[in-house]
C-alpha cells in the first residue's frame, strides 16, 4: 500500500488588518519606473522614477544617487540628496543636502541648501 501526500486548502486565511494610512513607501535602487504616486506618510526614492509625486502631509526623500526626472513634486517636505529635474513644491520645508543635484522651479516655505548642493533653477519663497 502507498500513500501519497495530500495537499490541504485552507480556505480561511487570516490576513492582519493593517491601516494603509501608515505604510512607507520604497522604491529600491534596481528599479525604474514612471507615472504618478500619491502616498500619505514616507516616501523614498534609491532609484529612477520619472513623473509626479504627490502627498498633501508626506514626506518624500531623494536618496543619494537616486534620479527623479519629468518631476511634478508637490509634497509637505522634501529632502533631496540626488539628482530631481523639474518641478519642486514643498507646503512645509525644502532640504537640499550636500549631494543634491536640482534643476527646475522650487518653491517653499522654507529651503535649505547643504553645502555642496547644486542648484539650477529658480526659488520661489510662499
Amino acid at each position: 500500500m502507498s500513500s501519497q501526500p495530500v495537499a490541504k486548502i485552507n480556505p480561511t486565511v487570516h490576513r492582519p488588518n493593517i491601516n494603509k494610512d501608515n505604510w512607507l513607501g520604497f522604491v529600491g535602487d534596481v528599479v525604474k519606473f514612471s507615472g504618478e504616486v500619491c502616498f500619505k506618510s514616507l516616501l523614498r526614492i534609491d532609484g529612477h522614477f520619472s513623473g509626479a509625486v504627490i502627498s498633501s502631509d508626506g514626506t518624500l526623500i531623494v536618496s543619494t544617487g537616486a534620479e527623479v526626472t519629468d518631476a511634478k513634486i508637490q509634497v509637505a517636505i522634501a529632502k533631496i540628496n540626488g539628482t530631481v529635474e523639474g518641478d519642486i513644491h514643498a507646503t512645509k520645508e525644502l532640504v537640499l543636502g550636500r549631494t543634491a543635484n536640482v534643476t527646475g522651479k522650487l518653491s517653499a516655505p522654507a529651503l535649505i541648501v547643504e553645502e555642496g548642493a547644486l542648484l539650477n533653477g529658480s526659488c520661489n519663497k510662499t
